[in-house]
């Protein structure tokens, strides 16, 4: 049973990641749908979105799939996050939310490793700077001190409870 101090830090994690969740699949999705209808979005002075979207590392391929879209996997990312989020809201038991809430880090960490990577290809191989992109890294970067404050939450509370190495039979 987690305490009620915990409790409610952990719902502030969550509706964290659910606000973080729609920001960043609003950015996502916007930069999907740009790509798909050959939109030019608002950009900066230097029209640096058209270049990173035209660029080799705008796409990737996974297994028999190619030229996926990195904006659709970003969407696919913040929609899962969300889901995990809004689950672990919904869920009374601590097993389920621990669950939830690694599976939710391991998508965040991918997801903000991934962004900062893309960050670094933008400025020093491509020269370019796309202010959706940064802010999308930005998100996953929220999305992921978020989550280990959660994890760390659910940690330090399932260890209150664990008997200590010491006492343990040797």
């Amino acid at each position: 049973m987690l305490s009620a101090r915990v409790a409610a830090a952990l719902t502030r994690c969550y509706i964290a990641q659910i606000v973080l969740g729609f920001i960043g699949a609003a950015i996502a999705g916007a930069l999907w749908v740009a790509h798909r209808v050959h939109y030019d979005l608002p950009c900066s002075a230097n029209g640096g979105c058209e270049v990173v979207a035209e660029s080799a590392w705008a796409h990737m391929t996974i297994g028999p799939f190619h030229d996926i879209p990195i904006a659709l996997l970003g969407l696919l990312a913040y929609i899962a996050i969300l889901t995990f989020a809004m689950m672990k809201i919904g869920s009374d038991t601590a097993p389920t939310k621990i669950l939830l809430g690694r599976l939710g880090l391991l998508i965040i960490l991918g997801g903000a490793g991934y962004s900062w990577y893309l960050q670094y290809v933008s400025h020093v191989k491509i020269g370019a700077f796309c202010p959706y992109c940064f802010s999308s890294a930005c998100v996953m970067l929220l999305l992921l001190i978020s989550a280990i404050i959660e994890n760390s939450l659910l940690r330090r509370q399932g260890g209150a409870h664990s008997p200590s190495p010491e006492g343990e039979a040797g």
